[in-house]
């Protein structure tokens, strides 16, 4: 199977390619931040809460 209908014109369909790739890359990185800040806020509440029981537990002795 030839690809006729597939030209290279000067290396603007690797460009493309390379800019394309860049956005995606930030996007994908973006959301893996948000992800990881969102988990690490909620491990923060846990420790605090946690502490906090501890705290109460002890008070109760």
């Amino acid at each position: 199977m030839r690809l006729d209908s597939i030209q290279n014109e000067g290396g603007s369909v690797l460009v493309a390619a390379i800019i394309l790739l860049f956005f995606v890359s930030l996007f994908l990185f973006s959301i893996v931040l948000w992800h990881d800040s969102i988990y690490r806020s909620y491990d923060s509440l846990e420790l605090y809460y946690e502490n906090e029981t501890i705290k109460i537990l002890d008070m109760s002795k």
